[in-house]
This record gives C-alpha cells, sequence and structure tokens, in this order.
C-alpha cells in the first residue's frame, strides 16, 4: 500500500518474507557508515537507485559511458545498444503510441522495442525506425500491419503470414504461405 502523506512524503506497506528482512538487516548493517541511523526510507531508496540503473542498463543499454557500436550484425533481430538508448531517451521510456485523438499511451510497464516499417518488410533497427510500444500497442500495429490473427503462426518455427498469405521473411521478400519455416520473431 502506498499512501500519501504530504506533498512529496509517501507511506509505504508491505509484508515481507523472513529472507527479506534478513536483506535488509544486512544492508543497514553495510550501510552503516553512509546511512547511522539505519532509516529504512534511506536503505529502500539505495536499493531502488541501484536495481532501477542494473533493469535500465539490461532493456534500454543505459550507461555512463556508451561506446562506439561494433559493426553491424548479421542477426536482424538485433538493435544495436547505441538505437536502444537513443529511442528510450527520445520515448521518455514509456510506450510511444498516439491514439487519433492525440493521446500519448502512458504505459511504462511492458514495453517492447517497434519497428515502424517491420523487420519483416525489411525495416532497418534504426532510432528513426523504432519506438517503444506497450506490449498491447506493438500487438495491435502488428495486427494493422500483418492483418488480424495473423502475427503469429507456428508451422516448423515462428514466423510472420501476412493477411494476403504470403510469409515475410527478413529479407523483406515474400513467399506463398507454407514455403519458408524460417522462425522471424514478430516483436515490431
Amino acid at each position: 500500500m502506498v499512501r500519501p502523506l504530504a506533498a512529496e512524503r509517501y507511506e509505504i506497506r508491505f509484508t515481507a518474507s523472513v529472507e527479506t528482512i534478513e536483506k535488509l538487516r544486512t544492508a543497514q548493517d553495510l550501510l552503516g557508515h553512509a546511512v547511522p541511523s539505519a532509516d529504512l526510507a534511506e536503505v529502500f531508496d539505495r536499493a531502488l537507485t541501484l536495481l532501477v540503473a542494473d533493469l535500465a542498463r539490461k532493456k534500454f543499454a543505459t550507461t555512463s559511458r556508451p561506446r562506439m557500436s561494433a559493426a553491424a550484425s548479421s542477426d536482424d533481430s538485433h538493435i544495436p545498444a547505441a538505437v536502444r538508448r537513443g529511442v528510450a531517451i527520445r520515448d521518455r521510456a514509456r510506450c510511444a503510441f498516439v491514439a487519433r485523438n492525440g493521446r500519448r499511451c502512458e504505459e511504462r510497464r511492458f514495453l517492447e522495442f517497434h519497428h515502424i516499417v517491420p523487420r519483416a518488410a525489411g525495416g532497418p533497427a534504426t532510432v528513426d525506425n523504432i519506438q517503444l510500444r506497450c506490449r498491447a500497442h506493438n500487438g495491435h500495429a502488428v495486427d494493422q500491419y500483418f492483418g488480424p490473427g495473423k502475427r503469429r503462426t507456428r508451422d516448423g518455427g515462428r514466423r510472420i503470414e501476412a493477411a494476403d498469405g504470403r510469409t515475410r521473411t527478413r529479407s523483406g521478400t515474400s513467399s506463398p504461405s507454407g514455403e519458408n519455416p524460417a522462425a522471424i520473431p514478430t516483436s515490431g
């Protein structure tokens, strides 16, 4: 439970396991020099700061010292770290879908990298061609491009089958359904 107490203060209540309490006590002991009062709010803030930084590093390739990207990979599904960072910054780590009425989706959970021109149609892994989308809006865009219900078809592997019955391949070419059992993911 999170309950506001003042403009910038909240009460947080939850039930924890014995293991979690032991981790908390260990963290308080290890932070004894930096947080002599063992203030729970400070301990949790420090822990969440590290957790968020680690998750952002894994999801968006966030780093304080970015390196130059290696040469382009032959793997079409790879999105370079510089592109992931650029997209996350531009989209402010939330879904970039904008409805017809101009309202932008507020979702920050279940984010996926969405190719505006899908990989299966030859879309490149560039900042200009990729957006962050929540799972629902990413799936909606795939349905719009390939047709409803054609998102994932299993027949000897993963592939995208377009509404016209043709299978889109990673190179952007197409063949009649069933001729190409090559696996291609549908994350956008």
